[in-house]
């Protein structure tokens, strides 16, 4: 296996290394994400990961004949399932946090038509925005909460194309019988 299919789109991927690649990559993002990497600031990382990932699908429809122009689709609907697993993974603890700060200021939270009365406020959202950028421990927690469902969003929409790319084999050249 040439290892330079996963960094450059100009190669060709057999089903097996474009398999590995992106067992790869997705071992190498989960790293990236749990530890961090040294010297490497997370966003660029980031965006190398996904370049690989276009890398290797690029190589893939390369190696079965067909135009690698295809392969930023599985890039762009993983990162924009990347983008909507992490809304819902920092909702629950958004909603909670909500709640507290209600709390906090005399809401009383049992009660649902009071809640959304003092939600709907003008000044409610801007004061809970300011009452948040005051907490950095709390960001922290809520943005550690978005961590994982956006990287389970991203490789879950890799894997399904990864089952159509798979597939993909050349074109079959029609056969030209004898004598004509």
């Amino acid at each position: 296996m040439n290892p330079l299919v996963l960094f450059l789109p100009v190669y060709r991927a057999s089903v097996t290394a474009y398999l590995l690649g992106l067992v790869a990559l997705a071992l190498l993002d989960a790293m990236r994400m749990q530890f961090g990497l040294i010297l490497i600031p997370s966003g660029i990382a980031l965006i190398a990961i996904w370049f690989f990932v276009y890398a290797l699908h690029a190589n893939r429809r390369r190696h079965a004949g067909r135009e690698p122009a295809l392969a930023v689709l599985p890039v762009l609907a993983a990162v924009l399932a990347k983008g909507v697993a992490a809304v819902i993974g920092i909702f629950p603890g958004l909603v909670a946090a909500m709640t507290d700060f209600a709390e906090r200021n005399g809401v009383d939270t049992a009660d649902d038509q009071a809640f959304a009365a003092a939600i709907s406020q003008p000044g409610f959202q801007e004061a809970f925005q300011n009452d948040l950028l005051t907490q950095p421990e709390l960001m922290d927690t809520l943005t550690a909460g978005m961590a994982w469902p956006s990287w389970i969003g991203f490789w879950l929409v890799i894997a399904l194309f990864a089952i159509w790319f798979a597939r993909l084999r050349p074109p079959v050249a029609p056969s030209v019988s004898p004598g004509m």
